[in-house]
């Protein structure tokens, strides 16, 4: 009964219309004193027709109510459905970075038994354990900007503190591999997030020393455009996979022919990029090497 009171509500316009229709067809009888039979027999055909047609709108209105129920459940469901995914996400990046803050700790173990060894094996055994914890850290910084909400710090900040701390670090895989770095120390300071900007750099760095089995690695900054430039003498990278190296997951030619490649880390650049608002390009060519740049804005207006 409820469902038919709300039809009869929604269709009052209909019911009115009928009933003046009725109202005037009785003054006109009136006026013009007529057979009262005719009268009676139009209204019922009046009536008549107006059952017929609500009966039809009554199907047609449970048909919409119907529709409407079953999308306000899927509506429902898929909001519980989202909300649950959500969380299983949630939940597992949790997991997953806990996981990967708990490796750290045997592999700082591992490099301190290695301290005591100095031979062959033991210098290879400490470049590999390099590696390992910077895909470790790889890894906590994706985590860390898919969350969206990393802390920021935009300001200005020290190119040549960020350079000096990042090739000190990386001083074992300079000498192990014989790679020369010309690099002259930089006094400017630019518009970015230090933590942000490092990981940027690191990974350009990363990059060129992972590809570059000998020759040079060169670091300059160009203040009239206030670009920083990352060369390398290493193998290259095709033509064809330039505008595709900053998407997450893809490794290349280069990274068939080298297992150590995961395709996250030049995704982390462009993502980070993205957030601190400096332009990344790349020019390469293919067994001569190639050169990442990176422009930052003039002032943080430009921001």
């Amino acid at each position: 009964m409820h469902k038919v009171a709300d039809f009869l509500r929604s269709e009052y316009k209909a019911i009115i219309v009928s009933l003046c229709s009725v109202a005037v067809f009785g003054l006109i009888f009136a006026f013009a004193n007529l057979n009262k039979e005719y009268f009676i027999l139009g209204a019922e055909i009046i009536a008549f027709s107006d059952v017929i047609y609500l009966f039809i709108q009554y199907f047609n209105y449970e048909r919409r109510e119907g529709a409407r129920e079953i999308a306000e459940k899927l509506e429902v469901e898929n909001r519980q459905l989202q909300s649950q995914a959500i969380n299983d996400r949630r939940d597992l990046e949790e997991y997953f970075l806990l996981w990967v803050h708990q490796i750290k700790t045997p592999i700082t173990v591992a490099k301190l038994i290695l301290q005591k060894e100095e031979t062959v094996y033991a210098k290879k055994l400490k470049e590999e354990l390099f590696y390992i914890e910077e895909y470790t850290n790889m890894a906590i910084n994706y985590l860390k900007i898919k969350d969206r909400q990393a802390d920021m710090d935009i300001t200005s900040v020290r190119l040549d503190d960020i350079i000096k701390s990042l090739l000190k670090k990386y001083s074992m895989i300079f000498i192990e591999k014989r790679i020369s770095l010309e690099y002259k120390p930089i006094p400017n300071e630019v518009v970015a997030d230090a933590r942000w900007l490092s990981v940027l750099i690191e990974q350009i760095l990363a990059n060129a020393l992972k590809y570059t089995k000998k020759g040079s690695i060169r670091i300059s900054y160009e203040e009239e455009t206030n670009t920083l430039s990352i060369q390398d003498t290493g193998i290259g990278i095709r033509s064809e996979d330039l505008k595709k190296i900053f998407d997450r997951g893809y490794s290349g030619f280069n990274g068939r022919i080298n297992e150590k490649s995961s395709g996250l880390g030049l995704y982390l650049v462009k993502t980070i990029s993205e957030l601190i608002n400096v332009e990344v390009s790349v020019k390469s060519t293919l067994n001569v090497g190639s050169v990442f740049t990176v422009r930052f804005p003039s002032h943080l207006s430009e921001l």
